[in-house]
């Protein structure tokens, strides 16, 4: 059996034994008016005991922070919600104890046991107990009309585990075949949902306990019942205040159109305490200021109205950089390290898939991708964006991934439009038009419409804009079309899309992020944009819009199969390297350049934050690193 590791018993034991609890003074107020209970009715057995990055903080103050526009949720679940059963180290290299104070895996992992904290509660007081993650399960992952197809990440061979409370704080997964990444699922936000349920309060409105709530909720919302369900229980919406939470601040108010300020406050049942023995968070409350674009939300923050944040800047001009290094000198910002996990700046996905058989035929011919990489010219774009720090790169794993690919990343990025001329020719793309435009075989133009989610951002405006007239050097037409997520997300189901883009993941954890290399998803079959039926097949050939692919994609589909079912991390790591090269030889996508490193900002007294850390949505910083300890050093109602 590999274990988990039991953290906090011994120390929790010491700080017991010397009756050192303490909590926030506005909390020890409520205690003392009978308003709340003692904090030893509220803390579990064993609290998770978080060691300060610099120093144990004081309480009191706030952390401000800017939304941009409405729809910016996963700033909010990244700063406030990052509690699963188990979390990802500040160094993004092994997995801890969070919710879970251990765990069991069995020799050929099929069977996974955790432990939970006794006496851990939801932020209105109940109970938080493996009942919880049970009804998460019955009620959502298992409920066809709210789970029609069975979570990727969660399922083998597409079969859901079995999930069994063996009592109040004993949880236990059992799959029918090894699931050798459960435990890296787990500590993505892939799992957020499944410690975000209460379900004491969301069965209120479940159709299959209390069928006149579910009634009422499809009233109120004019929706059917499943749709209507998620907008209450979709856990990173934030568009419903006060929802019981593990989370160290509960949400105040909705974040809905119209709001100028979201807010968060402090839980009084959180979970975690410093290495002093004090109930965490410091801060008494979370703010988010919504303001109208990213010019905005950089100017707040460059006037230190923004306390801890980590913001592209280099995607909103060009001058980012030396306005941020004069705030600095001037005292009035600290800057932090991000470092990049995106396996590029950008994925451009044209569809092998395509329904028209003309374009299928010419999209799925590798001459032709390769000819429109090459036409590309990535220095310029780096030029434009980066001021020249950057690398051209293809959509693969970063050099410093354990995946890392230098035959995936390098080939096919030089600017060599003569050659990519001489390419289209070669592929039966030779007929031009009056006015130098290519045409396909069948004498219609080609022309490309590449699909882009709004509200975009002006880095791949950029990048795009570049594209579309370095295509039209050789004959190519493309044009790029921003849409509404629904619409976006209805083309790329449909497979109606030429060809789409969306952020290149991968990069680091290039085995839990697979989409570009190979047809596959844990997210979800419509990521693979380049290839959606391809996809669909590799989950379940049966599915509808599911289409066997070509010989080498399905053998290499298959041997993505086995490193799937590997336990052992060696072999598991040399099969995924030969998917890569598996990858080089397919090109499926193509990409811009590696971004180089970017910013954080916080303000000079905002302490406990790290000189450097990743970014991505599998470690969803600032989660990571604990927010719950970030302190305002010279906050106006600090008290130690």
């Amino acid at each position: 059996m590999l274990c988990g590791l039991l953290t906090g018993a011994t120390l929790t034991g010491v700080i017991i034994a010397s009756a050192a609890f303490t909590e926030s003074p506005e909390l020890r107020q409520l205690v003392e008016a009978g308003k709340l209970p003692p904090l030893d009715q509220r803390l579990p057995l064993a609290p998770l005991i978080i060691t300060p990055i610099e120093k144990p903080g004081v309480y009191g103050g706030a952390w401000r922070m800017t939304l941009v526009g409405y729809d910016n949720n996963s700033m909010l679940t990244r700063s406030l919600a990052y509690e699963q059963l188990v979390r990802w180290d500040a160094n993004w290299t092994r997995v801890l104890p969070n919710v879970a104070s251990s765990w069991t895996i069995n020799a050929d992992a099929t069977v996974y046991r955790f432990q939970l904290r006794r006496g851990m509660r939801w932020s209105d007081g109940v109970l938080f107990t493996a009942h919880d993650i049970v009804a998460w399960m019955d009620d959502v992952a298992r409920d066809p009309e709210l789970q029609p197809i069975p979570p990727a990440w969660l399922s083998v061979g597409g079969k859901l585990p079995e999930c069994t409370a063996i009592d109040d704080t004993t949880l236990e997964f059992r799959f029918a075949q090894p699931n050798v990444l459960f435990l890296e699922q787990l500590a993505g936000m892939r799992s957020n949902d499944m410690t975000h349920y209460p379900a004491h309060y969301f069965r209120q409105w479940h159709q299959r306990y209390n069928p006149a709530g579910a009634a009422e909720l499809m009233r109120r919302t004019s929706l059917a019942w499943s749709a209507a369900f998620r907008t209450i229980y979709t856990p990173w919406n934030w568009r419903h205040a006060n929802i019981p939470t593990l989370n160290a601040w509960v949400l105040s108010n909705a974040y809905v159109p119209g709001v100028s300020t979201v807010q968060a406050v402090r839980n009084p049942y959180y979970w975690k305490i410093d290495t002093l023995g004090r109930q965490l968070p410091y801060l008494d409350t979370v703010t988010f200021e919504v303001v109208r674009d990213e010019r905005e939300a950089m100017q707040r923050t460059l006037d230190g109205q923004v306390d801890y944040q980590r913001t592209d800047f280099s995607s909103v001009r060009d001058t980012a950089a030396v306005e941020i290094a004069a705030a600095e000198k001037a005292g009035h910002i600290r800057t932090v390290r991000v470092i990049p996990s995106r396996s590029n700046a950008i994925a451009i996905c044209l569809n092998l898939t395509h329904q028209d058989p003309v374009m299928r035929a010419v999209l799925s011919d590798k001459r032709v991708r390769i000819a429109l990489s090459e036409a590309i010219d990535r220095r310029a774009i780096i030029a434009k964006l980066y001021s020249g720090v950057g690398k051209p790169w293809q959509v693969a794993p970063r050099p410093t991934s354990p995946y890392y690919n230098r035959r995936l990343g390098e080939q096919y990025t030089d600017h060599t439009p003569e050659v990519s001329d001489q390419r289209l020719d070669e592929a039966g793309l030779h007929i031009r038009s009056s006015d130098g435009l290519r045409t396909l075989p069948d004498g219609r133009p080609f022309r490309l419409n590449i699909c882009v989610r709004s509200p975009g951002s002006p880095a791949w405006t950029v990048m795009l804009d570049q594209v579309k007239a370095d295509w039209l050097a050789i004959g190519v037409t493309m044009e790029w079309t921003l849409l509404p997520e629904e619409e976006f997300y209805r083309r790329i189901f449909e497979n109606t899309h030429d060809g789409a883009v969306l952020k290149a993941v991968g990069g680091y954890t290039t085995i839990l992020e697979p989409e570009f290399f190979v047809p596959a998803s844990f997210e979800s079959t419509d990521q693979a944009f380049y290839a959606v039926p391809w996809a669909r097949w590799f989950i379940n050939p049966q599915a509808v819009g599911a289409e066997k692919p070509p010989e080498s994609v399905e053998k290499q589909q298959n041997l993505f199969r086995r490193v799937l079912l590997e336990p052992n991390r060696e072999a598991r790591a040399a099969l995924m390297a030969q998917v890569l090269e598996m990858a080089a030889d397919e090109f499926y996508v193509m990409g811009i350049c590696l971004e180089p490193d970017r910013v954080a900002i916080r303000t000079p007294g905002f302490r406990n934050v790290p000189a450097s850390h990743f970014d991505s949505w599998l470690y969803p910083d600032p989660g990571p690193f604990n927010p719950c300890q970030f302190y305002q050093e010279h906050p106006a109602s600090s008290t130690r």
